[in-house]
């Protein structure tokens, strides 16, 4: 059963490839090691918050490259040398 559905994500991941180009989906893990700025807890917040869309495949989360890049650019800002930045952990 688990090798079904890990075969079904692969042909999925490859059929969408071809068909957009660069549509990657990732594992929990695999977003929190391609992505060291984001932690478990803030990654579960944003998740939880609806600022990340996720698919769900039974107990299993899969990410798109695209949603994490949007809302870590989404979370980009500009500090000037006089202002005082509030840390907002991601």
């Amino acid at each position: 059963m688990l090798i079904e559905i890990g075969t079904i994500i692969n042909k999925y991941q490859k059929q969408n490839e071809v068909n957009n180009g660069s549509q990657i989906l990732l594992k929990t893990k695999e977003v929190l090691n391609r992505y060291p700025a984001i932690s478990n807890y803030g990654l579960n917040e944003a998740i939880k918050n609806g600022f990340i869309p996720v698919v769900k495949i039974g107990k299993l989360n899969y990410f798109d490259v695209k949603d994490i890049e949007k809302y870590l650019a989404s979370n980009k800002i500009v500090v000037n040398e006089n202002e005082k930045v509030n840390k907002k952990y991601v």
